[in-house]
């Protein structure tokens, strides 16, 4: 069987299974009223979980790591921000000293943070 008529069939049996899932029947009854083989109807079920098993392993992009020196903060964590950047519940706080290469670098591990 070619991928592409492969994929198709998967398709159209995810959209089975879940409308199986939803009416609330066994799959002994969903499939007798379809008139639809329970051996296939559990084929395809193996075939649509390992599927999404395989996906699901595939590793993440992860964001480039970007270090920033200790020092960078030591002589700012009790002077007054001049402004607050937030992002969900994460909020940073960035004084008037602040040099621009570390609010460059800052913003580059938010970027790709979200």
């Amino acid at each position: 069987m070619s991928d592409l008529k492969h994929d198709g069939t998967a398709e159209r049996w995810a959209m089975l299974i879940k409308e199986r899932m939803e009416s609330g029947m066994t799959v002994r009854e969903w499939c007798h009223d379809r008139d639809i083989k329970e051996s296939r109807y559990y084929y395809w079920l193996r075939i649509l979980r390992r599927k999404a098993v395989e996906n699901t392993e595939q590793k993440p992009q992860v964001p480039p790591f970007v270090e920033l020196p200790p020092d960078i903060c030591q002589d700012q964590v009790f002077a007054q921000a001049a402004a607050v950047i937030r992002k969900g519940n994460i909020a940073i706080e960035v004084t008037e000293s602040a040099s621009a290469g570390f609010i460059a670098r800052v913003m580059e591990v938010l970027t790709n943070a979200w």
